[in-house]
């Protein structure tokens, strides 16, 4: 991957899209769980890319790839998501049905994960849905590692009471 990186900086198209693809999933599953809808996933995901492959020259750790390109695309959501989203979106249940066989539980999961604050879901989707270590989602989220720890630990908390009392459907 170090050599995918460092090509890519000189400029090699085919190397940045061989990153692109190792990380195409998790940056797609990250801004739909972010912003709730197949398009502006898809739009912000193609945003950051777009972006990543203009600045790719500003990465100074070569092997923090992965990080730097998330760091963008949760960036880009969360100005994204405050231009237009005021209030909680309507999941899009069929993409979620395409792409699971226990879609009902992924359903009721994100509907209460829109109850968390902006911060706790980001930290659970980097964490949970994309499998990112504390000190990975700190880097992205510009945060202390036990910052995020403390905060990952209570959202989960949360998640847990939400759903033991049935409080994720929308009122």
């Amino acid at each position: 991957m170090l050599e995918l990186v460092r090509k890519a900086k000189q400029g090699d198209r085919e190397a940045f899209a061989q990153l692109y693809a190792n990380i195409s999933r998790k940056l797609y599953s990250t801004a739909y769980y972010l912003l709730g809808r197949q398009e502006d996933a898809e739009d912000l995901v193609m945003d950051t890319v777009i972006d990543a492959f203009r600045t790719i020259n500003l990465l100074r750790d070569n092997s923090a790839f992965d990080s730097w390109i998330m760091k963008i695309l949760v960036n880009k959501a969360k100005k994204k998501r405050g231009y237009y989203i005021s209030e909680p979106v309507e999941l899009d249940e069929r993409v979620i049905s395409e792409s699971t066989q226990n879609s009902d539980d992924k359903v009721v999961l994100w509907k209460a994960m829109q109850r968390l604050t902006e911060e706790e879901r980001n930290i659970l989707i980097l964490g949970i849905v994309n499998g990112y270590q504390s000190d990975e989602i700190a880097v992205i989220m510009h945060l202390n590692s036990n910052t995020v720890r403390s905060k990952r630990k209570r959202a989960l908390e949360k998640i847990k009471k939400i759903l033991e009392e049935g409080g994720y459907a929308y009122d």
